[in-house]
């Protein structure tokens, strides 16, 4: 493995840390390969632990070693294939290796590869047939062709070879195990119109112009459902699961496959690329999901029709390289989900700030709300850049990541910049990157970058979250008590862990973009300073323990929580700020309004009970802390719980 590993350029040997992340590896694909159920091996692989070298590596090593083996790497973006097929073309006989993407088809245009080239700087000379994959030992292709197969249920090549089961598939990052598919009336129209220009074409066979005929009257019926469903919703509930095929519709609907439909897109010349061919898609999956029940409608947020099922299930074979699975509680929900034990990074040298904004701030102008309009924005911006240069030395590299609404409204704007990319600028000195939320999971473009600030949560749509509720327990609409599920604080335990994951997730892999996932021969991390700017605080006390292991107390700038707020807000507060190590039941009364018969609710409260377990916070009786007295104190690393 060492000596594999050491061949990349530029030459250097694998570090002990390196080793043992690949001994990790290595340990879940023997398992994986002898699984005789159906399983998905789950590796927390630490970002910068080289987690794809070891699985280039590894692949090389078990092809070589036994002519009879099968395998396949499956990555999340175009790039990633490139870049493992020219390493793995390096370590191989070239010829038994396959990697397929639309741009590495043969039908690539000079013009499409020109545009990538200038767009991400990649270069692409070796092209393949779809077929290719059939019959090649070792292939690399996207997450979307993979989750194609099981859409169509097709064999792509991608999990078989010649029609057997592969021995090892790595999945490079976390699978996408629901598929939701939003959809509005005028797209099932659009689909209709499409189709039935196509039947005017005289390529068409007849027995082709019949599926789409009866698809295309199906259709229509559909169409009207929705639209008198969208015009009374102001009158219906949130939400309301939808039966949008009759059963004499069904199999004209489910009639018409994915396969199909892409031969007469293809007939209807458009790009497999184009926005439009993936809303034509979506469509069709839309329909196939709602004909067997799983949709509804909603008033909520993205007003429209949703559609869920769940895509994928565990196969003997897979690994799932994610650097967040511990913290992705949705892998707890699925069957099949087993996590291997990795090397614990040490994050002694992470500094984790979170920070409140002023008061001018509150509410419709802080980032986890949609921005109205750039004059309200706009203050916001220059507080936020200001607070940036009052926090960081000249000279530093930046890297802030926020919605696209800020990023619209000019946050990455500055006068006289000098950079090509419209996403880089100079604040002061200060060499500052710009991300939005969604965009750049696994990118190592960052990777210089001392400093991260992160401007609010990605929250998970609502809608979304309770399509993979119905995802997860494979249950249609009707069976589902959606407006509980879609209330504001839904205590659903599915739904809390399905958004809380979410978030996690999302603040895990964006704050190792940056310089803490450099990471030396002991596992620990390279410096970093992580701030979150008004992000969720109870999670993030909750978690911070395991999703930075060893790093020092987070650094709380700002209030910590809203003026005026409920007692166990300000509870929570106090707990937080205060310098005392000791707290009384008179100053608990005094500073927060908590009486003595409240205070054992509040400190089982869900924001309150996290800072104790993190902050060390422990109730005693007074006489064993004073030696005289009654009832309870409230000491800080003193006593047990």
């Amino acid at each position: 493995m060492d000596q594999l590993m050491s061949d990349f350029s530029p030459p250097r040997v694998s570090t002990s840390f390196e080793r043992k992340v690949g001994a990790s590896l290595c340990k879940a694909s023997e398992l994986a390969m002898s699984d005789k159920l159906p399983k998905f091996r789950l590796v927390s692989a630490p970002t910068g632990g080289s987690k794809t070298t070891s699985s280039i590596a590894l692949l090389a090593m078990l092809a070589n070693e036994d002519k009879g083996f099968t395998g396949a790497y499956i990555c999340k973006t175009i790039e990633e294939c490139e870049y493992v097929y020219r390493q793995l073309k390096r370590l191989v006989d070239p010829s038994v290796i396959a990697v397929y993407s639309y741009l590495h088809s043969h039908d690539a245009t000079p013009v499409m590869l020109l545009e990538k080239k200038k767009e991400l700087g990649l270069e692409i000379h070796d092209h393949f047939d779809a077929q290719d994959l059939l019959s090649s030992r070792l292939i690399i292709t996207t997450h979307s062709r993979w989750k194609r197969e099981y859409d169509d249920e097709v064999d792509l090549g991608v999990r078989k070879y010649k029609g057997n089961q592969r021995n090892l598939i790595i999945i490079d990052e976390e699978p996408e195990l629901f598929s939701i598919f939003p959809c509005q009336p005028y797209e099932v129209g659009e689909l209709v119109d499409r189709l039935s220009a196509l039947v005017h074409q005289e390529e068409v066979k007849p027995k082709d112009t019949k599926v789409i005929h009866k698809f295309t009257t199906a259709l229509r019926a559909i169409q009207e459902r929705m639209e008198r469903i969208t015009d009374g919703a102001i009158r219906e509930a949130t939400y309301i699961p939808v039966d949008l095929v009759e059963d004499h519709e069904y199999q004209d609907v489910l009639e018409m496959t994915h396969l199909n439909l892409g031969k007469y897109i293809d007939q209807m010349s458009l790009k497999k690329t184009s926005d439009q061919y993936d809303r034509l898609m979506n469509t069709l999956s839309f329909l196939h999901a709602v004909a067997e029940g799983m949709g509804f409608h909603t008033r909520q947020g993205t007003s429209g029709f949703y559609a869920y099922k769940c895509v994928m299930s565990a196969e003997a074979g897979s690994v799932v390289l994610d650097g967040s699975a511990d913290l992705n509680g949705v892998y707890n929900l699925c069957k099949g989900m087993e996590l291997v034990d990795v090397p614990e990074v040490d994050y002694r040298n992470i500094k984790v700030t979170h920070v409140t904004p002023p008061n001018e701030f509150k509410n419709k102008m802080r980032p986890y709300c949609i921005m109205k309009n750039s004059w309200s924005a706009k203050p916001y911006i220059e507080w936020f850049k200001e607070f940036v240069i009052e926090n960081t030395p000249s000279t530093s590299e930046i890297l802030v990541v926020a919605k696209q609404d800020l990023l619209n409204y000019g946050l990455h704007k500055s006068p006289n910049d000098n950079f090509e990319s419209p996403f880089e600028t100079d604040w002061n000195g200060r060499h500052v990157h710009f991300c939005n939320y969604g965009r750049g999971r696994g990118s190592n473009l960052w990777k210089d970058c001392e400093y991260i600030f992160l401007l609010g949560d990605w929250h998970l749509p609502i809608s979304t979250a309770i399509a993979k509720v119905g995802s997860l327990q494979s249950c249609p609409a009707k069976g589902l008590d959606l407006n509980k599920l879609g209330a504001p604080r839904s205590n659903d335990p599915l739904v809390r862990t399905i958004k809380e994951s979410h978030l996690l997730t999302t603040f895990k892999q964006m704050s190792a973009r940056i310089s803490l996932r450099n990471i030396d021969d002991k596992g620990v991390a390279q410096r970093a300073h992580v701030y979150s700017i008004d992000g969720d605080l109870s999670l993030l006390i909750s978690w911070k323990k395991r999703m930075f292991p060893n790093s020092p107390e987070i650094k709380f700038i700002g209030k910590t929580l809203d003026e005026g707020s409920t007692i166990s807000q300000k509870f929570a507060d106090l707990l937080l700020t205060t310098e005392s190590l000791v707290l009384t039941g008179n100053e608990l009364l005094e500073k927060c309004g908590l009486k003595p018969n409240m205070i054992t609710k509040a400190l089982e409260s869900r924001l309150v009970k996290p800072i104790l377990q993190n902050r060390g916070w422990t109730r005693i009786r007074s006489m064993e802390y004073f030696g005289y007295g009654r009832g309870y104190l409230l000491v800080r690393g003193k006593g047990n719980s």
